[in-house]
């Protein structure tokens, strides 16, 4: 079972096109498109790939929270803070 969605959102504003993919940490394919629809103000959307327990932990997620992995306006992942991984016992 899968413990979070990818899910793309298309947003029409303006006559203009765009979308956004979001990280969403809700096992439940149903609820991951509403939370995505609802952070975004989106029109349609499209379910991408399940995501694992471990997917979800490397991007910083809780059960029901969501965050976007991609805009096409900017890039949400480089603009948060990074923090290069070392070996295990020196981090």
């Amino acid at each position: 079972m899968a413990a979070g969605w990818m899910v793309s959102v298309g947003i029409v504003k303006d006559g203009k096109v765009r979308y956004v993919t979001y990280a969403v940490a809700m096992a439940d394919q149903a609820e991951a498109v509403k939370a995505s629809l609802a952070a975004s103000a989106g029109d349609a959307t499209i379910v991408n790939s399940e995501l694992r327990e471990a997917d979800l932990k490397g991007l910083g997620l809780k059960a029901g929270e969501l965050v976007p992995i991609y805009d096409d306006r900017n890039d949400p992942l480089m603009s948060r803070t990074w923090r290069p991984v070392g070996p295990r016992d020196t981090n």
